[in-house]
C-alpha cells in the first residue's frame, strides 16, 4: 500500500511542472521561442507584487488577513513560460476573461519575473491558481484543469 502511495505521489509530482533545477533551466532555454504570448489587447492583465498589493490585498498593511480590496473577485494564474501544462492553461484563462468580464478579473504571475508573490503564496508546482473572493477566504488549485473545472469554481466559490 506503501509503494503504490509512493508511485502515485511520484507521478503527480513528475506530471506537474516542479521539475529538476536543471530541468527546469533546460526548459528556460528552449522556451524562447514558445513563451506564452499575452496579446496586448488581452484581458488578462501580468501583475507584479507592487500591484497586487495596491489592487488586490495590501500584504503589507494586513499581512495576517486576508483583506480583499478590489472591486471584482479575481483568479491569478501562476504560471511560466516553460511549464509545458501552463501553456494548456493560457488560452483557459483568456477564455474565463472574455466570459466574465465585468464579474471576475483574471491576472497572471509570471514565477520567473516576480519571485515574492510565489513565496508569499507558498507556489511549489506550476500552473497554480487562486481564486480569491471578495468576501471569504482564498482558494487555491494546483495543476492544470479544463476549462469547465474552472469555470465551475469560478461559479461556485466566485459568483454566488
Amino acid at each position: 500500500m506503501k509503494k503504490t502511495f509512493i508511485t502515485i505521489l511520484s507521478a503527480l509530482l513528475l506530471a506537474s511542472c516542479g521539475g529538476s533545477k536543471k530541468e527546469q533551466k533546460d526548459n528556460k532555454e528552449q522556451a524562447t521561442t514558445q513563451e506564452i504570448k499575452v496579446e496586448d489587447n488581452s484581458l488578462v492583465k501580468n501583475i507584479d507584487y507592487k500591484f497586487f498589493i495596491k489592487n488586490i490585498w495590501d500584504l503589507e498593511k494586513y499581512p495576517d488577513s486576508f483583506a480583499y480590496h478590489g472591486d471584482l473577485p479575481c483568479v491569478i494564474d501562476f504560471y511560466a513560460d516553460w511549464c509545458g501544462p501552463c501553456k494548456k492553461v493560457a488560452p483557459i484563462m483568456e477564455d474565463i476573461a472574455r466570459e466574465y468580464e465585468g464579474k471576475v478579473l483574471v491576472y497572471k504571475v509570471n514565477v520567473d519575473k516576480d519571485l515574492k508573490l510565489p513565496t508569499i503564496f507558498k507556489v511549489s508546482s506550476i500552473p497554480t491558481v487562486f481564486f480569491l473572493p471578495k468576501d471569504g477566504q482564498p482558494l487555491s488549485q494546483v495543476g492544470a484543469l479544463s476549462k469547465e473545472e474552472y469555470i465551475s469554481i469560478i461559479n461556485r466559490y466566485l459568483i454566488k
